[in-house]
């Protein structure tokens, strides 16, 4: 953005890293100097003088004489050039006063990219200032001259001082506003980052817009970025060398979506503009939770690549950040054959080991020595990401980035990226290289893989001139190649394994013994948190530390503390059915889900809105309902009631059919068995019912409280009770297939009432009072999970997806592997009901406050919602025939109908 300033020749990035650019003038430049100037042989150049902290550059106008930068260390004796030492010139005016210095040494910098080359011969530089006093650029230039005499640590004291004395000289002024009416709501002093350089300025937000003033060039309007308030789509906290003083803005225009990474001089002031921006954008800003997209990513709505790069930005990796860019790992390990499968597991890297432990022999070696290191030790000597690695990979599309990184030099030919092969080789075999790859490797058109500028960047030893990056065989070009390495990223083999490797580098094996077991243990230095700079008081102490933390490489902020869930491949993605309040169906399509390379996966939209459901009638029964079940194979709607009593209704017209007294106290819960319902009573009993005859054919005693839950699993029947138990049951059939009794297989004890539970496999789930969830091997009796979960409330639990589905106030997923939280969504009241629909990612969900919503499981959003008549709610059923039962503490249940 500012690398270019307002000049399309010079660049920040032609200074040194970090060196501060105050302003430029006007001159007229004299390559022959001036004391021998004659009227025959008198030479001018306009141009721009750039006046930096540490150099001066001077930027010719005419397009084709090189740059010439010149150290401030290397100057001496600044003074103004007296008019009467030009009276030898007759018919040459001097326009504006005149200055000069000399200089031990300088450098040019051609207007092809290539290496600079610097000059060691004294030479006399001569300048004339135009449309500016003498008196205000003189005594600046040798203030700044004295300055770059001192120590590195004064030097920078020094700086520091001048540029916050010159800041105040240019605040932000009303006319920099695009409207007339617009007032300032907030300033704020900040640092734009932008790799290998900082533009300091200010943010200063109005009722409408935000503003970035740079401190470069301050007079100048045309410098100042703005974006509209309505446009910022996210704010999010950085750190930066590993201090929490960063913040990044995400702005979105109408074709792309743009970030901004800025630095505060504090937390504290980092914090006061995140809030602000959080207030005054509020609006606009997207959810993009690490649960939401996590969820996201494993049902196959976004890709590999897109989740990659979202878990590479909440852990603070940016593009506008060299020493923290976004990581990606190397996939395949066959760079030398002609042709490639991508459903060939053997062509793939072990994702479950960093870099560095993917050659046993190395890895011997790194570990002996690490042994007999004293702490704090470290595995390896490098990093997988730093700025040299992402400059090595980039040299070619922005090989400005190496000039500045190198001083103004390209590296030597043969430590160059010239092959992919080679670099494979030698991340595998070299005790010090274990560098990962960059976004660009699965994305674009491969064009950073090629020599289009035609660079001179020399020859190796081998004779072979650094061109092109040498490629794979079985990549026809450089675009090929990225095709192929995107669909080896999206490949199920890739899918199935990449959340061992995001445990790794962002997740629970990142740190601690578990880094450690895993073979990932690096510098004390790259990890966040490890040293607090505002603590080092000794400043060449915090210089040194600060430069080992931009140059060696920075651990990305921890993202997930648990083993990170995988992706599902094998089940195929239902339909959704969606009911929604505010669009119709007709605005959701397919196209809207980007699902991976041929994938079956899909989410459409059938049905109508929840608007177009309206109250069709209220039917009454004899106390409040307690249960809806539909069979499909009787086409009849059975609801149970507080008063023991079950209705039967016919469908799809919800007419009355029969009702049966089960039991003189509450029916609490259902289950169909074909032929028969097993429906569990406050008596502790289960009732089995005829469908056919409608008769209650066997009442079996199975707990000594309340059934408060039934379901079935390879032909078991599990109950749990308010007795504190859940059990399993054999089922002993007679004749016609109907249940004769049942055999006690299993018991679990709780320490208080069960009040519902889910099976899947040999994994039971148990709700238990106070929001306790006990997850056990049924089979072998062991507990594998305890966890209190009353922060949400929870007093159900359902299985979907092979996901354990907690809900209360909230509904959280525990992925059924590992039992990690992966995503949680807060409701407004507390949900007294939820019903998954069969065949679908979509939940109905009943709050106590009336409300109904319409859930979609897979992107972990609301679809629909819409606040009934009613209130407590207590059982909501949804019919895909256009019927929705909502049941509350009332005599009656309502049926709302689709009018559509």
């Amino acid at each position: 953005m500012f690398s270019g300033v307002n000049d399309q020749r010079f660049s920040l990035r032609m200074l040194e890293p970090n060196e501060y650019y105050f302003d430029d003038y006007s001159v007229d430049f004299y390559p022959k100097g001036m004391s021998n100037a004659s009227d025959d042989n008198f030479e001018v150049v306009q141009g721009t003088l750039k006046v930096c902290s540490r150099s001066i550059v001077f930027v010719p106008s005419n397009g084709y004489d090189p740059l010439i930068r010149v150290k401030q260390r290397n100057i001496t004796d600044i003074k103004i050039y007296s008019p009467s030492n030009l009276s030898h010139l007759k018919t040459k005016k001097i326009e504006g006063e005149t200055f000069t210095f000399s200089a031990s040494l300088h450098t040019t910098i051609q207007n092809s990219i290539s290496a600079y080359k610097t000059h060691r011969d004294t030479k006399l530089f001569s300048f004339s200032l135009l449309y500016v006093s003498g008196e205000k650029v003189i005594p600046f230039l040798q203030q700044l001259n004295r300055a770059s005499q001192l120590h590195h640590i004064e030097h920078q004291t020094m700086i520091a001082m001048i540029a916050h004395h010159r800041q105040s000289l240019y605040p932000f002024k009303s006319m920099f506003f695009d409207d007339l009416y617009e007032r300032e709501c907030g300033n704020f002093v900040v640092d734009m980052v932008e790799p290998l350089v900082n533009v300091p300025g200010r943010i200063v937000v109005s009722e409408t817009k935000l503003y970035f003033h740079p401190f470069n060039n301050a007079f100048s309007i045309a410098d100042i970025l703005k974006w509209k308030l309505e446009s910022v789509t996210q704010v999010n906290k950085r750190t930066y060398i590993l201090q929490d003083v960063g913040l990044e803005i995400f702005v979105k225009d109408t074709n792309s979506m743009s970030n901004y990474l800025f630095v505060l001089d504090s937390e504290k002031s980092r914090n006061e503009l995140h809030q602000f921006l959080l207030d005054h954008c509020k609006s606009n800003l997207e959810d993009s939770s690490p649960s939401n997209m996590t969820l996201k990513w494993q049902n196959g709505v976004i890709s590999n690549y897109e989740y990659l790069m979202y878990v590479n930005n909440i852990a603070d990796r940016t593009l506008n950040n060299l020493s923290q860019y976004p990581v990606y790992p190397w996939i395949f390990t066959d760079y030398t054959s002609n042709t490639i499968d991508i459903n060939n597991p053997a062509i793939y890297r072990d994702l479950t080991k960093p870099i560095g432990a993917l050659t046993p022999k190395r890895l011997k070696s790194i570990m002996d020595r690490y042994h007999d290191m004293p702490d704090p030790k470290f595995m390896y000597g490098s990093h997988y990401s730093t700025p040299g690695y992402v400059t090595y990979y980039l040299m070619r599309s922005q090989p400005d980035l190496m000039l500045c990184l190198m001083g103004g030099k390209f590296d030597h030919p043969d430590r160059v990226f010239a092959g992919i092969a080679e670099s494979w080789n030698n991340v595998l075999i070299n005790t010090s290289d274990f560098k990962e790859l960059t976004p660009q490797f699965y994305d674009g058109d491969g064009s950073f893989l090629e020599n289009r500028m035609k660079i001179n960047y020399g020859k190796r030893q081998n004779g072979s001139v650094v061109g092109h990056v040498e490629l794979p065989p079985w990549a026809a070009n450089p675009k090929d190649f990225i095709t192929k390495m995107r669909s080896g990223l999206e490949s199920d083999h890739v899918s199935s394994n990449l959340h061992h490797w995001i445990d790794l580098i962002f997740g629970y094996k990142q740190r601690g013994d578990f880094a450690e077991k895993s073979f990932n243990v690096f510098h004390n230095l790259c990890y966040p948190g490890s040293v607090d700079l505002y603590s080092i008081l000794d400043p060449n102490e915090k210089n040194s530390v600060v430069t080992q933390i931009l140059e060696f490489g920075q651990v990305p902020q921890q993202v997930f503390t648990k083993p990170h869930p995988e992706r599902k491949m094998a089940a195929p993605y239902p339909t959704l059915t969606v009911l929604n309040s505010n669009i119709d169906s007709e605005e959701i399509s397919d196209n809207e889900v980007s699902a991976p390379p041929n994938s079956n996966r899909r989410l459409s939209a059938v049905g109508t809105s929840l608007d177009r459901f309206t109250l069709s009638e209220k039917i009454p029964v004899k106390e409040h309902v307690t249960f809806f079940v539909e069979c499909s194979e009787t086409k009849s709607m059975y609801v149970g009631t507080v008063s023991g009593m079950l209705y039967t209704y016919r469908l799809p017209a919800m007419k009355y059919a029969y009702s049966v007294i089960i039991s003189n106290v509450s029916l609490m819960c259902v289950m169909d068995l074909g032929h028969s319902l097993c429906v569990g009573s406050s008596d502790g009993k289960f009732y089995f019912l005829s469908k056919q005859q409608g008769n209650v054919y066997l009442a079996f005693p199975a707990h000594y409280d309340t059934v408060s839950d039934i379901t079935m699993d390879r032909s078991l029947i599990f109950s749990s009770s308010w007795d504190s138990s859940v059990k399993v049951w054999d089922v002993v059939k007679g004749p016609g297939g109907r249940v004769k009794t049942l055999r006690l297989f299993n018991e679990m004890d709780h320490e208080d009432r069960v009040h519902n539970i889910g099976v899947i496999e040999a994994i039971l789930v148990s709700c238990v009072e106070m929001a306790l969830i006990v997850v056990w091997d049924w089979d072998t009796m062991e507990i594998l999970h305890n966890v209190d979960y009353s922060h949400h409330d929870i007093t159900q639990v359902s299985i979907w997806n092979s996901k354990i589905v907690l809900v209360g106030v909230s509904i959280v997923y525990l992925d059924v592997r590992t039992f990690t939280e992966e995503f949680s969504k807060m409701f407004d009241a507390a949900i007294t009901s939820h019903q998954i629909i069969k065949d679908s990612n979509a939940v109905v969900i009943a709050e106590s406050s009336g409300k109904v919503t319409l859930f979609d499981m897979v992107e972990g959003v609301a679809k629909g919602e819409f606040t009934t008549d009613q209130s407590d709610l207590t059982r909501v059923h949804y019919l895909n025939d256009g019927l929705l039962l909502v049941g509350d503490q009332s005599k009656y249940f309502a049926v709302y109908k689709n009018i559509s």
